[in-house]
């Protein structure tokens, strides 16, 4: 029993610096938070979007949408960054490995409730492109040509 312990344990430990150092890594929430693009991931879109030709009220539409999600996204990446901090924080002090791990999963929840936000605004903003138009986006998010700022886009093809 006292093995099982120190091994989970252990383990516990193991998936907490793992976590961390991707984290650290991948970064997706407060790098972005505050860009002109909108909020997490959505720079990497923009870059995309200046490769298609808009027009006016498209380019109108797609600020609005913008600008109503950017308050809500940044809320969101700052929920992020306060969870990293927290587990950060609780595996620096010794914390018990169950808070460690609460701490984790409500951080990867939270995340993916970001990534979900910014998916639901690259998709209000792909509704507004003619069809070809979103087949140029879709291909520049898919290439990578838009650099690294669409972390939050991964796996729309």
């Amino acid at each position: 029993m006292k093995r099982f312990l120190l091994t989970s344990g252990l383990a516990a430990v193991a998936f907490a610096a793992v976590t961390l150092s991707a984290f650290a890594d991948n970064r997706p929430a407060h790098d972005f938070a505050g860009r002109a693009g909108g909020g997490p991931g959505l720079h990497g879109l923009r870059r995309c979007l200046a490769t298609v030709d808009l027009s006016a009220d498209q380019k109108t539409a797609i600020q609005a949408i913008l600008d109503t999600a950017k308050a809500t996204l940044q809320a969101d990446a700052e929920t992020v960054r306060a969870d990293h901090e927290k587990v950060h924080a609780d595996v620096t002090s010794g914390a018990d490995k169950c808070v460690v791990g609460q701490d984790l999963l409500t951080a990867h929840a939270d995340a993916e409730n970001l990534r979900a936000a910014a998916d639901a605004v690259r998709d209000q903003i792909l509704a507004k492109l003619t069809p070809d138009q979103q087949t140029s986006v879709k291909d520049c998010l898919a290439s990578g040509r838009h650099g690294a700022g669409a972390a939050g886009f991964r796996g729309h093809q």
